[in-house]
């Protein structure tokens, strides 16, 4: 049963990552707010996944935040890069029990591009796969502030 649940998975992630071939790559922006070297080597995993997993061009950052709710990009400007198609935040909370999510933050999602798309898929999988199903994946309208923040960060140039 194992088996079979391991070839699902390594499927769903090929044919994600072929729907995102065909359509062109997804600027990823991973964000680890964790601290300690178990969590951050789980973070190290997840960027190693995306960028084997199919065309995602990632970029990773280090948010040393006070809480779980803080902006782990408050009063850093944006490169002059492309603004991300996707911010993953890996909350600091996964590390002290206070919390047991990653945000997958985008501008909406009925209006977003199919690689897109198939990039949340891909990354919910891999988050799921790294963290041992022990942290869920929410994405812009599962959780109340992800909205808000999401719209913060179009208007601010890091998300398109």
């Amino acid at each position: 049963m194992k088996r079979t649940v391991i070839a699902v998975v390594i499927l769903l992630m090929a044919a994600g990552a072929a729907a995102v071939a065909a359509q062109g790559g997804v600027r990823v922006l991973v964000i680890d707010e964790t601290k300690t070297f178990a969590s951050t080597m789980r973070v190290a995993a997840l960027v190693g996944g995306l960028k084997a997993a199919g065309p995602f061009e990632v970029s990773y950052r280090v948010a040393d935040v006070g809480s779980i709710w803080a902006d782990p990009l408050a009063g850093i400007p944006p490169s002059d890069d492309p603004p991300y198609d996707l911010i993953v935040v890996v909350s600091r909370g996964i590390d002290d029990g206070t919390s047991d999510w990653v945000w997958i933050l985008s501008n909406g999602l009925s209006s977003l591009p199919p690689p897109v798309c198939s990039g949340i898929g891909m990354i919910g999988i891999l988050v799921d796969r790294v963290f041992g199903g022990e942290v869920r994946t929410l994405k812009v309208y599962d959780d109340f502030i992800l909205p808000f923040l999401s719209a913060l960060y179009v208007n601010e140039g890091w998300l398109r």
